[in-house]
């Protein structure tokens, strides 16, 4: 697996576990400060995977042009 696709599963897993956190969130009516705090802290990870991969994505670019 290369690291783009790597980046991918990671992308996909942390996408599932902001669900399942979001889900417990709902079943505590809101409620959750704790919950509300693991929602935030798994977004940004989530976006700083995104700016990696899209980073990544942009050196597997063909097109010619330096993308850094």
């Amino acid at each position: 697996m290369n690291d783009q696709e790597q980046l991918m599963d990671n992308l996909l897993n942390i996408d599932l576990e902001i669900i399942d956190v979001v889900r417990e969130l709902h079943q505590e009516n809101w409620d959750s400060s704790s919950l509300k705090q693991q929602v935030v802290d798994l977004l940004k990870i989530r976006d700083e995977m995104v700016q990696q991969l899209m980073l990544t994505k942009d050196n597997d670019c063909d097109c010619g042009h330096n993308h850094e």
